[in-house]
């Protein structure tokens, strides 16, 4: 079906610039194809006449009207009328090579003929005029939606590189801070900025909505995101684990995205740090999808296990008190929905789950 759709629109559009191109021509030029084509129709008229009824001489003409009135606009339309008139007139109604007509029935006929022509050429004309508004409406509005594209990947780009370079000044102070407290603290706030600068990163790019450009696409961004995690840790010299990524595709505001972003981010990054040890094979699966209305994001591996103190859920004990789970509850909060982290199938490995409205509340910034 979509295919379908599409293949209409662009007939529509050559359709159109066809006739942009036609009602472009000089007068001279469109009066000239006008004649031609009033022409044509008569003489497709006289070689159909053993097939066409002699009594009615009025059905083919109409077609010249119509054809450049669709071509050429509303005045080829009613020249091409008074041209079928004085035709009709001086071929076929009776006395044959005069335009007088006798007979007034035959009057009535011309005068409906008329009336009808220069009804179909002003009804083509004033839905010719509303198409090609619509047209312009609609390229001025993807010029805006362009521009407006532009726009976002232009502040995310420089979102991220705002975060990067805070990354690098918290670094920077954490090689020069007094403790090792202040130290690891000041490693970790800068590993959050690192991975909100990946998450930009990626809304800059590929993942924007086909659509809107202020909309995400949750396949391009979940699975995107959980391959980037991949290649980094991959890249910093820990063992390989296998990482896998299945994500339906959804429309997500930017806010919502970039909370999905970093909940996911927190979770595989510990998943591939802490949950194999001593160079221990795993692996972790992630999964957005939808489920009547909310959506549910899982992390799940089948590592080392979950600690008890980092569980959460009605059968463990609360969070803990650390940087990271506290952004991972009030990520949850801000998703207006909810964060479970315990052990896996089994008691195996670790299971972290958030789910969270399918919908944005009314009402929301």
């Amino acid at each position: 079906m979509p295919e379908t759709v599409g293949g209409a629109m662009i007939s529509f559009s050559a359709f159109m610039a066809a006739i942009g191109r036609a009602r472009s021509l000089p007068a001279w030029a469109r009066l000239l194809l006008t004649v031609l084509v009033v022409a044509g129709v008569f003489t497709a008229r006289e070689a159909a006449d053993a097939l066409l009824p002699v009594t009615n001489v009025f059905l083919m003409p109409i077609l010249g009207v119509v054809v450049s009135a669709t071509l050429f606009g509303t005045a080829a339309g009613l020249c091409a009328t008074l041209l079928s008139v004085l035709w009709l007139c001086w071929a076929y109604l009776p006395p044959i090579g005069s335009l007088k007509v006798d007979d007034p029935r035959q009057l009535w006929g011309l005068a409906l003929f008329m009336a009808i022509s220069l009804f179909i050429s002003l009804v083509i004309g004033a839905f010719q005029a509303t198409l090609l508004r619509l047209r312009d409406a609609h390229a001025a509005l993807a010029r805006t939606d362009s521009q407006r594209r532009l726009l976002l990947q232009e502040f995310r780009h420089r979102s991220r590189n705002d975060l990067q370079s805070l990354v690098a000044l918290l670094l920077l102070r954490a090689r020069a801070a007094p403790s090792s407290a202040a130290q690891d603290g000041l490693r970790e706030a800068a590993e959050h900025a690192r991975a909100l600068a990946r998450v930009h990163t990626l809304l800059a790019q590929e993942a924007i909505h086909e659509d809107d450009p202020t909309l995400v696409d949750s396949r391009a961004f979940v699975e995107g995101l959980a391959m980037e995690l991949a290649r980094t840790h991959a890249t910093e010299g820990l063992r390989p684990v296998v990482l896998t990524a299945e994500a339906e595709a959804h429309p997500l505001d930017s806010e919502r995205a970039i909370l999905v972003g970093l909940v996911l981010n927190e979770c595989v990054t510990n998943a591939l740090k802490y949950a194999f040890p001593d160079d221990r094979p795993g692996r972790v699966q992630v999964q957005f999808k939808r489920h009547e209305r909310e959506f549910r994001l899982t992390i799940e591996d089948d590592g080392a296990g979950t600690p008890p103190e980092e569980q959460t859920g009605t059968r463990a004990r609360p969070l803990g008190t650390g940087l990271g789970t506290r952004l991972l509850r009030g990520m949850a909060a801000q998703l207006r929905g909810s964060f479970n982290r315990g052990p896996g199938p089994g008691g195996a490995g670790t299971h972290a789950e958030l789910h969270f409205p399918a919908e944005m509340a009314r009402g929301r910034g």
